[in-house]
């Protein structure tokens, strides 16, 4: 009997500084209205797109934040400002794993 263990991709994101205590454990207290709606929407997104409906795992984070106008969290409204990159685990798709099981 095989059993399928769950498989993981790491995905590696540009996300604002001030982001991170939201992402690493849902306290939005420190973003205001406006920001908290483009986390949600962020989050939302990201579980939906690379998450497969599953919430990412959080790797690493680098150590380093720098200064970026083009960011992972730009297209929510969030202008140039600092950002670490972040690496997600994300589960592969059911399609991905369906068609790696039928080239094996």
């Amino acid at each position: 009997m095989t059993i399928d263990a769950p498989r993981f991709e790491r995905v590696t994101l540009s996300l604002p500084a001030h982001w991170i205590c939201p992402v690493l454990y849902g306290d939005t207290t420190g973003l205001d209205e406006k920001e908290e709606r483009a986390f949600s929407r962020w989050l939302d997104d990201t579980i939906e797109d690379i998450g497969h409906g599953q919430v990412p795992l959080i790797g690493t984070i680098k150590d380093e934040t720098y200064f970026a106008r083009y960011h992972d969290a730009a297209e929510y409204g969030v202008l140039a400002c600092d950002c670490y990159d972040v690496e997600m685990m994300v589960p592969v798709s059911a399609d991905t794993n369906k068609e790696e099981k039928e080239d094996a």
